[in-house]
């Protein structure tokens, strides 16, 4: 009631300020029908509140009126210090094929070449289902060591091909395995590389937010017609985007190059840059997408025949899309066919079912297994509890190497605990 009361009377002492300010004026009866109806759109309360604000203005003018006018945000080539270091890339340790081999002491000499020349050439699928098949014979053999060593191997491929699910799977095999011959040396490597698994996750979750959020920057400089360094920006964007595996985020940095390129009016540049999109866009099976961009493709700037040609480029890549779904589902097949022969206590068996599912992921295309992503704020998110995990292996990583005076290791668990974040 108060408050009520005390507004109403603010509202009176302004009616009578216009009032006796329109009896001084010569336009007093124009003016007043105009004050009269404008007061209906200011609330009683700006009486008190302007006057006031516009004190602690002139205030701030004139204590910094020597200051530059927008002190910290001018555009300037180097970024703030915090900033230079949420980007800074991190040194992750590498994949070691050589003392991983060597742990496994494989009696095949062919195997081991053919393993080697595998990984030299990048092709990571094949040298895992190779791995798995000298798993698979260790199961027969019943040699738990080489098992779990090969398993631990099987990690840590995974994490370099950022299948980080399916090196949880491995990693947590490999530390069954070494608990239960109660090896702590096994076992503490097995915590360590659980522990890079997860510094892995915080480390593509942070990429992916970085990435995103310069794309949001150049799409708004484009929207706002800002358009110096808009094109690096965006070709950093990509090459992020692409080696975290992140096509579609890449597909949509393609697009806003198009926008940029509408900007400068260089059709010809802004047509390939739709191409580049939908061609990514087709490659995760994101039809809908693909036909929104050729829809959009100008047929005059690349001519009929140019058209036709990429038509059926991307067509032929949802095409394979398409087949490549197919082997994901019999893979998956393979999968629950391992499961079910495992529980039954035919090991031997299952452990075919788990080769012919690594083989027919082999011959599919890479980019099949990150077609389906979260959101980056979901991922970003999620590595928040990667960060808590990586601590907690790595503390019980450094533990076990401290009672066994591994000092070497203990020193390189302590490194990479710095570079949980």
């Amino acid at each position: 009631m108060f408050r009520a009361s005390q507004n109403s009377d603010l509202g009176c002492w302004l009616t009578k300020l216009e009032f006796a300010a329109n009896l001084h004026n010569p336009r007093a009866g124009v003016n007043s029908t105009f004050t009269m109806n404008m007061r209906r759109y200011i609330p009683d309360h700006a009486a008190t509140t302007v006057p006031i604000l516009a004190l602690l203005f002139a205030a701030h003018y004139f204590f910094s009126r020597g200051e530059p006018l927008h002190k910290g945000i001018e555009p300037v080539d180097s970024a703030p210090a915090f900033y230079e270091h949420w980007q800074m890339p991190r040194e992750q340790e590498p994949l070691d094929i050589d003392a991983g081999l060597q742990r496994l002491e494989l009696d095949d000499a062919a195997r081991d070449r053919v393993i080697r020349r595998l990984f030299d050439e990048g092709r990571f699928q094949q040298a895992r289902t190779e791995l798995l098949q000298v798993a698979a014979l260790a199961v027969r053999r019943e040699d738990e060591a080489r098992l779990g060593d090969t398993l631990a191997l099987l990690g840590e491929v995974a994490i370099e091909q950022q299948e980080l699910s399916a090196a949880e799977i491995y990693l947590q095999e490999a530390l069954y395995l070494s608990m239960e011959r109660d090896d702590p040396l096994a076992t503490a490597r097995a915590y360590r590389l659980l522990g890079k698994l997860n510094i892995r996750s915080r480390e593509l979750a942070r990429r992916a937010s970085n990435s995103y959020d310069e794309l949001w920057q150049a799409r708004n400089s484009i929207a706002r017609g800002y358009l110096r360094g808009v094109d690096d920006k965006l070709e950093r964007v990509i090459r992020e985007d692409l080696e975290i595996r992140r096509y579609g985020a890449a597909a949509d940095a393609w697009e806003a190059k198009a926008s940029y390129y509408d900007k400068l009016h260089d059709d010809y540049q802004a047509q390939l840059a739709r191409v580049e999109a939908a061609r990514l866009f087709a490659s995760t099976g994101q039809t809908a997408h693909v036909e929104r961009l050729l829809n959009s493709i100008d047929r005059g700037v690349l001519g009929d025949n140019g058209y036709a040609e990429i038509e059926a480029e991307i067509r032929g890549l949802v095409d394979q899309y398409r087949q490549d779904e197919i082997k994901s589902s019999q893979a998956r097949d393979y999968q629950m066919l391992y499961r079910h022969y495992l529980r039954l206590g035919e090991v031997e068996r299952a452990w075919q079912f788990r080769i012919k599912s690594s083989e027919t992921l082999a011959s599919a295309s890479e980019r099949l297994l990150y077609q389906r992503q979260a959101s980056v704020i979901a991922v970003l998110f999620n590595s928040n509890f990667a960060m808590e995990r990586a601590r907690k292996y790595l503390d019980r990583a450094g533990m076990l190497y401290d009672e066994n005076g591994m000092s070497e290791q203990l020193s390189e668990t302590r490194e990479m605990e710095a570079r949980i974040f």
